[in-house]
C-alpha cells in the first residue's frame, strides 16, 4: 500500500479542517441586522411561553427553513425556562421504506417509545431512581473502588465493635491494645456502621418503591394481573414513568423536533394529551409547554388549530429562488471565486435547504483539496449536489450501477437513434436529389444546344447555315448527339478549328423541262474559338459559369448527404449532452424505465456530468500514461486550450486516452494528437475523430492551426481533403487568411477536387507563386490543375523552365506584353535585366523561328494581340507585309486594324490593299502620301472629296506639294472637290492653291465655299467675273460680295443691274477711290431709288450730285442738303442750288432754312439777320445779294449782318 500516499491525503485533510462548516444550527443573534426579522420568531415564543393558557406551541415552516436555529436561540436567550429537546431525526420513517410498510399504531408505538427513552436516557440513573424501566447501570472505577472499600471498611466496624473470637490474632490485639485507642476506635466504628445501614435501608427502600405487582403466587394456584389489551399505548403504559420524570426533573419547555417526518396526525392527539396530564398533575406542579417544530404541509385546514394553542410560523431563509445567491456567499467565504455564475445558479436552483447546503460547500472543499486541481470545479460541484440529493445511486456510480451510470452508458442506443434519424433524412434528401438530376439533364443538353447554336450562327456568316454535324473524336456526329453527351460537347469545346458537314442547295432540269430544288452534302471547317462562341451566346457569363450556377443544387444536395453520412457513423466525438438536447428523458424509450430525476436531467443536458465522471469521484495514480500526458487530457476535458505545438511524450497512448467528448472542442488541436489520427485513418474510429476536429476547425474559424499543422507535419492530406469535404466556400477562407501555407495546401491537396471559380481566378493571377513551388507540389499535379481548371495566367515569369513552356505549349497564359516577351526571352534564350519596354513587335516575334509556339498562339488570338500584346515603340515599326497582312484581313476588327495600324512608320500603296479597305487605310494613315495614291482613292469614292481624304490631305500637305504626276483633267477635278468647300483649315488651303496654281473655275457651284476660302480663291484669280458668280454672291454670299465687286469694280459697273440694291454695298462703292466721275454717277443714279436718307448717306452723294446738279431733281438735292452734316459741302451745294433756282425764291428759302436755325433768320425779314463772319457764308450772302434775295450784308465784328430788300 502507497503509505506516502495516504499520509498526503491525512494532511491536506487537516489543512482543510478550516474550510469545514458546522452543520449545527446557527444561532441568530438579536443585535444583528441581518437576524432581525428572524428573530422576531424567537420573541413570539417567549412571549407565549409566558401565557399561562399556552400549553402547546406549533413552529411551522419547510425544511431548512431555520427552525432548529430559533429554537435553539431561544434557549441560549431564555435561560429562566429548562428545556428538554426530543429529536426524531434518527427514527426511520415507514415512508422511507415503501417495501415493508407498517400500520398505524405500530408506527405510533415506535414514535412513543423513541420520546420515551429519550426522557428516560436524558437523566442520570440516580435521578430517575424509582423508574421500573430498567437500564444497564454504569459504575465507574473509582465508584467500585469506594463501594468496595466502604464494604471492606463496614466489615472492619463490626469486628472492631463485636470482636468475634475466631477472628482475635493475639499479636494484633498486643499491638494495638490502648485504652484511648480503643475507646475512639469503637466510637468510629459504631458510627460508620449506623450511617452505613441507614443508607443501605434508603437505598432498599427505593428498590422496593419502583417494583410492580403482575402476579401473585397461593398455595393452591396464582393470580395473574394484565393490563387492559385495549390500552396498547406507549404513553399509556407508561404515562406513570413519564409523571415520574417530570416530577423529579424540573424541564418546562419540551422541544420536540422532527415529528413531522412521519406524516401522522394522531401521534400529535396523544402528546397533546400527555401535555395535559402532566399540567394538571399535582405531583408535577407547574406548567409544562410542549414546543413542536413541524413542516407547514402537515396540517390541513382546521386540524392546523386543532392540536395547538398557538402557531408561529418561520419563514424560510432559501429557497430555490435565492440559495444560488447564498451559495456563492459561501463559497466566496471559503475562497473559492473561479465558479461559473451561471452554472452555480443552474445547480442552487435544486437546492432548498440551508444544512443541506452548507454540507455541500464542505464536501465540495474536501473533495477539491483532495482531487486534481486542473479539474472543471463547475463539474464537480455539480456531482457534489447529486451526491448530497442521491447518495445512494452516487455509492452505486462507484459499483458502476445505479440510475446516472446505467443514463452515461445508454450513448450507444442513443447514436442508434441518432444513425436511424440521419439514415431517413439522408433518403429524403436523396430522393430531391434524383429529382433534381433528372431535371437537370434536360436543362443541361438545352444549355449545350444553345452554344451549338452558336457555332451556327458563327458560320452561317460564311452562308453555310445547314450544319448539321460536327467532327468530334474522329467521326461526324450528329448535334443532338452532341448535345445529349457532355463528354462530346466538351471535346467539341476544345477544339481550336471545327469541321462540320452542311447541306448545299442545287437546282436540276427534269426530263420534261421542270426545275427541282435538291440537297447535297458538303464539307469544311473553319477556326472558332469556344470564347468566340460564348461571347455570341452570352458576353456577361461563360459556358462553364452557366453550368456551374445549373448545378449548384445538385451540388448542395450532394454536399448535404456527404455530410451526414461523415456524421452518421460519429461515434466517439459527439458528447452525450449534445445526444440528449433534443430529448425528454421522462418520456423517451431509452430512459423511461430508469426514472431520470430532473436534477439529473438537466446535470446530463447541461454536460455537468458526464463520461468523464470518473475524474470527479475517483484519484488518479498515473499508471498507463505519465502525470505530463494526462494533465493534458485533463485540460481537454477541462476545456482548456493549450498551445497547438504543446508536447506530448507517449501521443499513441495519449489519443487512446483522450474521451470522445473531447474532440468536439477547440481544446483538441494538438498537432501531434492530429497527426497521430491522420497517419492512422485505417482505423474507423479515427475516421469519425478527424472529422469531429475538421468540425471544430469549420465551427471556431482555427485557420491558424492548419498554417502551423502544414508548417509542422509531413503529410497533412487526411485534414486538408477532410476540411474541403464539409467546409463550403473554404478558398474564400483561405484567401481572408492569405497565407502562403494555405495557399500551398490548397495546391497539394484540394485544388483538384474541389476547385471554385474563385480559386482558379486567383491561380490565374498567381502564377509566380505556383512556379516557385513546382517542386514541393509536383510538376504533374501543377499541369492536371492548369488542365483541368483551364486556367490561364495573367502574369508568367521563367522561375520553372518546364512550367513555362508547358503553359506556352497548351495556351494556359494571357495575352500580354509581359507574358509574351518572357515567353518569346525564353525560348530565344536571352538575358535581359528588365521585360519593361521590350522592342518586340508582330515582324520581330515571326522572324524568331525558335519562338514559333507564341507566334502560333498569337496567330490564333491576332485581334487579340494586336490590341493587347505589341503595345511598345516597337509595334509602329511593323514591316510592309505585315501591314497589308493586318489591313486585308477580315478575321481582325476594323477597330483593332485603326488602332494598330495608326502611325505606323512604314506606308504602303492602296493597290496592295484590298479596295474594302482603302478607306481605313487612307484613315489610319499607312498609304503612301502622294497625289496618285490620293487620286485613286478620290476617284474610288466617286470623285467625293470625303473626310478621311481630307484628313489625310492636311496630314501630309507639306509632303504633296509635287502634283505633276496628275494630268490636267485629274487636276481639275481634285481641284474642284478640294478648293471649291470650305473641308481644309485656311493655312492648308492656302497650299493647296498654290498646289493647284493654274486652275480656274468657271460658274462653278460655290455654294459650299465660305468666306475666307473664298477670299483665298479670288485673290488667286480662280474665280473669273461672270453674270453667275455675280448673281450668285448677291443671293447666296452676299458677306463677300464686296470682296468680288472689288475685284471686278469696273465689271460690276458696267452690269450694275445685277448688283443688290443694299445699301451696305452702296456705301461700300461710294468709299472705294476708284469709283469716280461716270461711275460714281452710274451707282448713285442706280442706288437713289432705294435710299432713305440719312446723314451718312447724304454726305457720301453729295459731292456726285454737286458734280452733277443738272442730273437730279429738286427732291433729291433738297434731301441731301437737309441730311448732310458737312457744313461747307452743304454750303457750297446750296450756293449751286441757288444759282439754279435763282428765279424761284420760295425754293431758295426752303433750301436756305434746311440749314438750320442758325440760318433761318436770312429769311425772316422781320429780324436783323446775323450769321457768323465766314468765308463760305460771306459767299452765301454774296450769291443772294447777287439774285437780289437781300439787299446787301456787311461786317459787325465777328458777324455778318444781313439787310433785307423792303419789297421783298
Amino acid at each position: 500500500m502507497n503509505w506516502r500516499f495516504w499520509k498526503k491525503i491525512c494532511a491536506n485533510n487537516s489543512m482543510g479542517d478550516d474550510k469545514q462548516v458546522s452543520l449545527t444550527p446557527a444561532l441568530l443573534n438579536r443585535d444583528s441586522e441581518s437576524d432581525k426579522k428572524q428573530y422576531r420568531s424567537v420573541l413570539n415564543l417567549a412571549r407565549k411561553l409566558e401565557e399561562k393558557d399556552i400549553l402547546n406551541i406549533a413552529l411551522t415552516g419547510p425544511y431548512g427553513s431555520g427552525k432548529s436555529s430559533i429554537l435553539r436561540s431561544l434557549m441560549k436567550d431564555y435561560r429562566k425556562y429548562k428545556y428538554l429537546s426530543i429529536s426524531l431525526a434518527t427514527l426511520k420513517s415507514p415512508l422511507d421504506d415503501k417495501k415493508n410498510k407498517i400500520d398505524i399504531d405500530t408506527m405510533n408505538n415506535r414514535i412513543e417509545y423513541s420520546i420515551l427513552q429519550q426522557l428516560i436516557y436524558k437523566e442520570k440513573q440516580e435521578t430517575l431512581y424509582n423508574s421500573r424501566l430498567k437500564r444497564i447501570y454504569h459504575k465507574s472505577t473509582w465508584a467500585q473502588y469506594a463501594l468496595s472499600f466502604a464494604i471492606i471498611l463496614y466489615i472492619v466496624a463490626l469486628i472492631i465493635v463485636f470482636e468475634p473470637s475466631f477472628l482475635k490474632v493475639d499479636w494484633i490485639c498486643n499491638r494495638l491494645s490502648n485504652p484511648v485507642l480503643n475507646k475512639w476506635s469503637d466510637i468510629f466504628a459504631l458510627s460508620y456502621i449506623f450511617g452505613a445501614t441507614i443508607i443501605f435501608a434508603q437505598k432498599t427502600i427505593k428498590s422496593l418503591g419502583n417494583s410492580k405487582l403482575n402476579k401473585l403466587n397461593l398455595k393452591n394456584g396464582e393470580i395473574e394481573l394484565k393490563e387492559n389489551k385495549e390500552d396498547t399505548s406507549v404513553f399509556n403504559k407508561h404515562m406513570d414513568e413519564i409523571v415520574y420524570f417530570f416530577e423529579v426533573t424540573d424541564y418546562n419547555v419540551v422541544i420536540i423536533e422532527d415529528l413531522d417526518r412521519f406524516n401522522n396526525t394522531d401521534i400529535f392527539l396523544k402528546l397533546r394529551e400527555v401535555n395535559q396530564l402532566l399540567n394538571q398533575s399535582n405531583s408535577v406542579g407547574r406548567k409544562v409547554t410542549f414546543i413542536y417544530a413541524v413542516k407547514d404541509d402537515m396540517f390541513f385546514d382546521e386540524e392546523r388549530t386543532k392540536f395547538f394553542d398557538y402557531i408561529t410560523t418561520v419563514i424560510p431563509i432559501i429557497n430555490s429562488s435565492n440559495s444560488a445567491d447564498k451559495l456563492k456567499e459561501e463559497l466566496e467565504i471559503k475562497g473559492f471565486s473561479d465558479l461559473n455564475v451561471e452554472v452555480m445558479d443552474s445547480l442552487a436552483f435544486f437546492i432548498d435547504d440551508m444544512r443541506l447546503l452548507k454540507n455541500i460547500v464542505n464536501e465540495y472543499a474536501q473533495y477539491r483539496e483532495k482531487l486534481d486541481e486542473k479539474l472543471d470545479q463547475n463539474k464537480l460541484l455539480a456531482m457534489i449536489v447529486y451526491k448530497n440529493y442521491h447518495p445512494k445511486d452516487f455509492a452505486d456510480l462507484h459499483k458502476g450501477k445505479g440510475v446516472l451510470y446505467d443514463c452515461l452508458h445508454k450513448k450507444s442506443e442513443l447514436l442508434i437513434e441518432r444513425n436511424r434519424q440521419i439514415d431517413e433524412r439522408i433518403g429524403v434528401i436523396t430522393k430531391k436529389l434524383q429529382s433534381l438530376e433528372a431535371t437537370h439533364a434536360i436543362q443541361e443538353k438545352e444549355l449545350r444546344l444553345i452554344y451549338i447554336e452558336g457555332y451556327r450562327k458563327k458560320l452561317s456568316k460564311q452562308y453555310k447555315s445547314n450544319v448539321f454535324s460536327f467532327f468530334v473524336e474522329n467521326n461526324f456526329i450528329p448535334l443532338e448527339d452532341i448535345a445529349e453527351n457532355e463528354t462530346l460537347f466538351n471535346s467539341l469545346i476544345s477544339q481550336p478549328s471545327i469541321r462540320y458537314q452542311y447541306f448545299k442547295g442545287c437546282q436540276i432540269n427534269t426530263y420534261y423541262g421542270h426545275i427541282r430544288s435538291c440537297y447535297d452534302t458538303s464539307e469544311d471547317s473553319c477556326n472558332v474559338q469556344f470564347s468566340q462562341i460564348e461571347e455570341i451566346v452570352h458576353s456577361d457569363f461563360t459556358y462553364h459559369e452557366r453550368l456551374e450556377a445549373l448545378r449548384e443544387g445538385e451540388k448542395k444536395y450532394r454536399e448535404q448527404i456527404k455530410i451526414l453520412e461523415l456524421s452518421r457513423n460519429n461515434h466517439y466525438a459527439t458528447p452525450i449532452h449534445e445526444l440528449l438536447l433534443d430529448i425528454d428523458m421522462q418520456t423517451h424509450k431509452i430512459f423511461s424505465e430508469l426514472k431520470v430525476s430532473k436534477m439529473l436531467e438537466a446535470f446530463l443536458k447541461e454536460g455537468l456530468i458526464n463520461e468523464d465522471y470518473f475524474d470527479y469521484i475517483s484519484f488518479f495514480f498515473g499508471k498507463s500514461i505519465n502525470k505530463h500526458d494526462h494533465d493534458f487530457i485533463l485540460e481537454l476535458k477541462l476545456r482548456h486550450s493549450l498551445p497547438y505545438d504543446y508536447h506530448i511524450d507517449k501521443i499513441e497512448l495519449c489519443v487512446k486516452n483522450i474521451p470522445d467528448k473531447c474532440y468536439n472542442d477547440v481544446s483538441i488541436l494538438n498537432i501531434q494528437v492530429v497527426d497521430c489520427i491522420c497517419q492512422h485513418l485505417e482505423e474507423e474510429a479515427n475516421n469519425s475523430k478527424l472529422h469531429s476536429i475538421a468540425q471544430v476547425v469549420k465551427n471556431n474559424k482555427k485557420w491558424d492551426f492548419l498554417i502551423d499543422f502544414y508548417k509542422s507535419v509531413e503529410d497533412s492530406s487526411p485534414l486538408f481533403n477532410h476540411l474541403g469535404s464539409i467546409v463550403d466556400g473554404l478558398w474564400k477562407i483561405f484567401v481572408k487568411q492569405n497565407s502562403d501555407e494555405l495557399f500551398e495546401a490548397w495546391l497539394r491537396f484540394l485544388e483538384l477536387n474541389h476547385s471554385t471559380k474563385e480559386s482558379r481566378n486567383w491561380l490565374n493571377k498567381h502564377f509566380a507563386f505556383i512556379s516557385h513551388r513546382v517542386d514541393l507540389i509536383g510538376f504533374d499535379t501543377v499541369k492536371q490543375i492548369i488542365s483541368n481548371g483551364k486556367l490561364i495566367f495573367t502574369d508568367i515569369d521563367a522561375e520553372s523552365g518546364c512550367l513555362l513552356e508547358y503553359v506556352v505549349e497548351n495556351e494556359a497564359y494571357m495575352l500580354t506584353p509581359e507574358n509574351v516577351v518572357c515567353a518569346f526571352v525564353h525560348y530565344r534564350n536571352e538575358r535581359v535585366e528588365t521585360l519593361d519596354n521590350y522592342p518586340l513587335n508582330v515582324t520581330i516575334l515571326r522572324s524568331c523561328k525558335s519562338a514559333k509556339t507564341v507566334s502560333d498562339y498569337i496567330d490564333e488570338r491576332f485581334d487579340d494581340a494586336l490590341n493587347n500584346v505589341f503595345i511598345t515603340d516597337a509595334a509602329k515599326q511593323e514591316s510592309i507585309e505585315i501591314i497589308l497582312e493586318i489591313v486585308n484581313s477580315e478575321d481582325i476588327s476594323e477597330g483593332t486594324k485603326r488602332k494598330y495600324l495608326s502611325e505606323q512608320q512604314n506606308k504602303v500603296s492602296l493597290s496592295d490593299v484590298n479596295n474594302t479597305q482603302w478607306e481605313s487605310a487612307i484613315e489610319v494613315d499607312i498609304v503612301t502620301p502622294a497625289w496618285p495614291e490620293i487620286y485613286a482613292f478620290y476617284e474610288s469614292q466617286n470623285n467625293v472629296m470625303i473626310s478621311s481624304l481630307r484628313i489625310f490631305i492636311t496630314k501630309h500637305i507639306d509632303e504633296l506639294t509635287d502634283i505633276s504626276e496628275l494630268d490636267d483633267t485629274q487636276k481639275e477635278l481634285l481641284a474642284n472637290s478640294a478648293l471649291l468647300t470650305s473641308g481644309f483649315e485656311m493655312s492648308v488651303y492656302d497650299k493647296l492653291i498654290k498646289i493647284f496654281d493654274g486652275v480656274t473655275f468657271k460658274d462653278a457651284d460655290i455654294n459650299s465655299v465660305d468666306n475666307a476660302h473664298f477670299k483665298s480663291l479670288l485673290c488667286a484669280d480662280m474665280l473669273p467675273y461672270s453674270t453667275y458668280y455675280t448673281t450668285t454672291i448677291r443671293d447666296n454670299h452676299s458677306d463677300v460680295l464686296t470682296y468680288y465687286v472689288d475685284k471686278y469694280l469696273d465689271e460690276c459697273i458696267i452690269g450694275i443691274e445685277e448688283l443688290p440694291t443694299d445699301m451696305r454695298l452702296y456705301k461700300h462703292l461710294m468709299r472705294n477711290p476708284r469709283v469716280i466721275g461716270e461711275k460714281a454717277l452710274s451707282v448713285v443714279q442706280y442706288f437713289l431709288p432705294h435710299i432713305v436718307w440719312d446723314n451718312e448717306l447724304a454726305n457720301i452723294t453729295l459731292p456726285v450730285v454737286k458734280n452733277n446738279i443738272e442730273k437730279f431733281n429738286y427732291d433729291t438735292e433738297k434731301y441731301i442738303l437737309a441730311d448732310s452734316t458737312n457744313l461747307p459741302e452743304r454750303l457750297s451745294f446750296l450756293i449751286d442750288l441757288i444759282e439754279k433756282y435763282r428765279d424761284d425764291f420760295d425754293i431758295v428759302t426752303e433750301l436756305i432754312e434746311s440749314l438750320g436755325d442758325s440760318y433761318r433768320s436770312i429769311t425772316d425779314k422781320s429780324k436783323k439777320a446775323t450769321i457768323e463772319n465766314n468765308y463760305m457764308n460771306e459767299m452765301l450772302l454774296g450769291k443772294l445779294k447777287t439774285i437780289g434775295y437781300i439787299s446787301s450784308y456787311r461786317e459787325d465784328d465777328d458777324k455778318l449782318r444781313v439787310s433785307h430788300k423792303r419789297n421783298h
